[in-house]
């Protein structure tokens, strides 16, 4: 039986991402977290990508939103969609909730990843996850995680490996009071981000003998992810 197909609803520039998300982020990024970026040519123009990084350590997520300007917002590249849970507590609170549902995330599955690439649309994934939201800083913990570069070979679609310099500083540390997390400051600190682009680097045809070992192409994305972090740069 032949599965139906998973619609994702295109990018939208109008609504709460372009009137009020964007505007404030602009003012953030260059005043606040003074963001600037490197190797943002590497990006390509013309197809979707998945984008790879270390999940950052805050709770507001701003500098997730600032990527959209250095990758497509003002450029004619695809537009990146989040792929994340839904339907958890954050999108449940006041405000916060609000703008998570208003970045145009698409379900944290299969079906709808693949959806977003073949209609062009570009897809960002922290393979991470919480693991590296509460873990030490700076440091990748991918281990079993090849989700990613599964869905690369499937659609036939390069990784994008970058870093967001900075991310895991904005907050002092956290405080877990019965499950629930306290970040401190409760606001970002004015750390500098730096946003570093590495090489595309596509992943074996869907067809061919190494596209049965996703975690190979993974492991060489990781690495690809840790230089860029440490301060270096990616050779695709």
């Amino acid at each position: 039986m032949t599965e139906p197909a998973v619609s994702t609803g295109r990018f939208r520039r109008e609504g709460g991402l372009s009137r009020v998300i964007i505007p404030g982020v602009r003012v953030l990024s260059r005043y606040y977290f003074r963001a600037r970026s490197v190797g943002e040519d590497r990006i390509p123009a013309d197809q979707p990508v998945i984008y790879v990084a270390k999940h950052p350590q805050t709770f507001l997520y701003l500098e997730t939103v600032m990527l959209a300007l250095f990758t497509f917002w003002d450029t004619a590249r695809p537009a990146i969609r989040v792929l994340e849970k839904t339907g958890t507590s954050i999108h449940k609170t006041p405000v916060l909730g609000w703008m998570r549902r208003n970045v145009n995330a698409v379900p944290a599955t299969e079906a709808h990843a693949l959806a977003v690439l073949a209609q062009g649309e570009s897809l960002l994934i922290f393979p991470g996850g919480t693991r590296e939201l509460y873990g030490p800083r700076d440091e990748l913990r991918w281990k079993g995680r090849t989700g990613f570069a599964r869905l690369a070979i499937q659609a036939g679609v390069p990784v994008l490996p970058f870093a967001i310099a900075g991310a895991d500083r904005q907050h002092l540390g956290r405080l877990s009071i019965r499950g629930a997390s306290l970040w401190l400051p409760p606001f970002p600190l004015p750390v500098r981000l730096e946003y570093r682009f590495g090489h595309p680097m596509m992943p074996p045809a869907a067809a061919s003998a190494d596209a049965a070992d996703p975690a190979a192409f993974a492991g060489r994305v990781e690495a690809a992810v840790r230089a860029l972090i440490a301060g270096g740069t990616s050779d695709g």
